[in-house]
């Protein structure tokens, strides 16, 4: 199955060499890959990594370019939803427009483990995540990219869980696979819920879809 690798970016310089090499060195065949990020008013040398990386990589490398009027905050804490949800947008655009079977969504400060796309693709699920740290609770307990949905309608957290096989979860996000019917059905990111793949999760267990997670696909989160 050919599957397309990408995110947004932006000024990511400082994490982008090593989030790229640990892409090119998943244990997935190079001829069924190609990769797609969507940059957005880098003021660093993003744009210039990216570039190099085309160069040399072993596989199709697309970028495009995109800038806003008033782009704001680039860290943590400071994020539009709504920018995010019409960048990552951008992407499935571009994942429609290909011929690939599935698309591998990963932020571009998450460091992916060889195994991490054979892994989940040998699910066969419609949308799958690996398992991805995201800081910390009071108390000392680690926060993961998944979380399940309250009766009164709100989100939490899920911290207990097994760790040896794959599960149902109502959201995830960071880094996940996602089959091209997902979004031939309609599904895209929204920040009608808050974060976009809040929105995206909601929007496509409203059509039918189930979301899983392999926590055995654990990544490295460098959260700055």
């Amino acid at each position: 199955m050919k599957v397309m690798i990408g995110c947004p970016v932006r000024n990511r310089a400082w994490i982008l060499p090593r989030y790229l090499k640990a892409l090119e060195a998943m244990d997935y065949p190079l001829e069924a890959r190609e990769y797609c990020f969507i940059v957005n008013n880098s003021l660093d040398s993003t744009e210039d990594i990216l570039r190099q990386f085309a160069m040399y990589a072993r596989a199709p490398v697309k970028i495009v370019l995109v800038d806003f009027d008033h782009p704001g905050g680039d860290k943590r804490g400071e994020y539009s939803f709504r920018r995010l949800a019409y960048l990552r947008n951008l992407l499935l655009n571009q994942f429609m427009l290909s011929a690939c079977s599935y698309l591998f969504s990963v932020d571009s400060d998450i460091i992916v483990p060889p195994h991490a796309l054979s892994a989940l693709i040998s699910h066969a699920c419609d949308i799958v995540s690996a398992l991805v740290p995201n800081g910390e609770l009071r108390g000392g307990k680690t926060v993961f990219n998944i979380l399940r949905k309250e009766e009164n309608g709100g989100y939490v957290h899920i911290t207990d869980f097994p760790r040896d096989k794959i599960q149902a979860v109502d959201v995830t996000g960071a880094a996940y696979l996602i089959h091209k019917r997902v979004i031939e059905k309609g599904v895209r990111y929204s920040d009608l819920y808050g974060a976009e793949d809040i929105g995206f999760c909601e929007e496509a267990r409203r059509l039918g879809f189930t979301i899983f997670c392999d926590p055995r696909v654990e990544c490295e989160h460098v959260m700055r």
